[in-house]
């Protein structure tokens, strides 16, 4: 349930305010009981008219409940239609969090100013009309938990068998706690700083923004595994700070307008880097070569591949530098492997692959993204566009050319290249091999994302059929693709092929 109250007032043609006032509660409720049977006797004819019936009974019930609430005001006001100020301040609570802190505050504020009404820019109107410089900071809030109950203990039953001085096997009921309580729980927040500039350029031909920004979130919400020592398996938890840095680029473009055609164009580029601040607080020795400890440093996160300093998707792994080979047998085998396997680098050349032989590589996510789209104009009649995206720069495993999934000395869902002695290649392994580490693949792509032509009937034919107007479109969906170094399914997802869609549509009115 949502309440906004909304005052707009103007004066002098000079002063210009806006107020939102806001309130918001929210209630999520859900019980459900399942009562199942199997086995019946004499017969299963009487179904779920009979469940007692059943000889293998299953009874399972689940009811949970959640609440939320918040209250926002804001504040807009702007001078000559040059300054701007906006101002809010939000007020969220939610009961998934601990008791301590249920409720959290974010407030924001942002600046605005219309460079180009001042009358120093005068000169420049001949090739800028319009030119915005923003400023912005402000804290927004995640509740995206596991459940509505992580903050609490949860009880877990189970079936436990034991066996009698008879022998005789019997089945009982227990319950044990398996997550720690977490009564200071609270938000995970945001903290951004924004810088933005918005301009349009030769009579609007050329328009855009330009975006930068930083944005650092602080008690990020995890499920942080624990010691069994302490008889808790896990704990829902605000740990660690992780920060973004990145830009982006918007450009539209009326490119070109004559009678007969038009085209006009938009295109985006974005980049974000991440890096991890701060984790748990532990703290490690720091030690030189000859074993001395020389500092401490806040210890990283192995478990989870989380690292100080490091992208939280960086790869941390064996550095995998080819197959072995015919004439690498004895290599091979202190590593348990043979020719046809995939070789990883010993770092540390002690004959054991371990932690200490993995290196950061490359990342998961891509390093930058890009969109370029098109429109084009014909007679007025006739429209045609087409989208192009790419994500670029990153890398996930491809262990399927391992060759060592799906039974694969009898079946396989896919062909793909095999090493054998006489095609020693470094990319695929032997079929049924034995892969140590994990192959990772370059996923970079650019689709040709959509294809769209739309036909306006005339109006003059029309009429002679009763019809006020006709559109007829054509459009093609994930047209084409190309990826230089995955030859493997849809890069984008990892998975299989994504479908090429065709789609024919009508629209008119009678």
């Amino acid at each position: 349930m949502d309440n906004i109250i909304r005052w707009k007032k103007e004066y002098n043609d000079i002063h210009k305010f806006e107020v939102t006032l806001l309130q918001n509660a929210e209630k999520g409720q859900y019980w459900q009981t399942i009562a199942k049977t199997s086995n019946y006797s004499p017969s299963d004819i009487l179904g779920y008219h009979r469940l007692q019936a059943g000889t293998v009974p299953l009874v399972s019930s689940n009811d949970t409940y959640k609440t939320g609430d918040a209250l926002m005001g804001r504040i807009y006001y702007s001078l000559h239609d040059k300054y701007m100020l906006t101002a809010s301040i939000r007020r969220d609570g939610y009961s998934a969090f601990g008791l301590k802190n249920p409720r959290a505050t974010f407030p924001a504020v942002a600046l605005g100013w219309v460079f180009t009404s001042e009358d120093f820019m005068r000169k420049t109107d001949s090739w800028l009309n319009y030119g915005k410089l923003r400023l912005s900071w402000g804290k927004n809030g995640n509740r995206d938990l596991a459940d509505q109950y992580t903050a609490l203990s949860d009880m877990t039953s189970g079936l436990h068998p034991y066996i009698d001085q008879n022998g005789n096997i019997y089945l009982s009921s227990y319950l044990y706690v398996n997550r720690m309580a977490n009564s200071g729980l609270k938000w995970e927040s945001k903290a951004a700083y924004n810088l933005g500039l918005d301009f349009s350029l030769f009579k609007d031909i050329l328009s855009g923004s330009v975006e930068v920004y930083t944005a650092t979130t602080h008690d990020l919400l995890v499920d942080r595994a624990l010691p069994e020592i302490i008889g808790f398996n896990s704990v829902a938890a605000n740990l660690g700070e992780l920060q973004n840095k990145g830009f982006e680029v918007t450009l539209n473009a009326n490119i070109m307008k004559r009678e007969n055609f038009e085209w006009s164009g938009s295109a985006n580029f974005s980049l974000n880097r991440r890096e991890i601040k701060k984790l748990y607080g532990d703290m490690v020795d720091v030690k030189d070569s000859d074993g001395n400890v020389i500092g401490q440093k806040e210890a990283d996160d192995i478990k989870n591949q989380w690292f100080i300093g490091q992208d939280p998707d960086r790869i941390w792994d064996y550095e995998r530098i080819g197959v072995w080979q015919l004439g690498e047998e004895d290599e091979a085998a202190k590593y348990g492997c043979q020719p046809g396997d995939f070789k990883y680098k010993d770092q540390n050349r002690d004959g054991v692959m371990t932690d200490n032989d993995k290196v950061f590589q490359k990342y998961k996510t891509p390093r930058f993204r890009w969109t370029f789209r098109n429109d084009f104009r014909l007679f007025k009649d006739f429209d045609l566009s087409f989208l192009l995206y790419s994500y670029w720069g990153y890398y996930n495993t491809f262990n399927r050319a391992a060759n060592n999934s799906n039974f694969p000395d009898r079946c396989s869902g896919y062909a793909l290249p095999r090493w054998t002695p006489n095609n020693p290649i470094n990319d695929y392994a032997r079929v049924g091999s034995k892969n140590i580490g994990n192959n990772y693949v370059n996923r970079s792509f650019i689709r040709l994302d959509n294809i769209t032509a739309s036909y306006n009937v005339p109006p003059k034919f029309l009429k002679k059929f009763f019809v006020q107007n006709m559109r007829l479109t054509l459009s093609v969906r994930n047209a084409a693709m190309w990826a230089p170094e995955w030859d493997f399914g849809d890069p984008e997802s990892g998975a299989d092929p994504t479908p090429r869609t065709y789609n024919l549509s009508v629209n008119f009115t009678l």
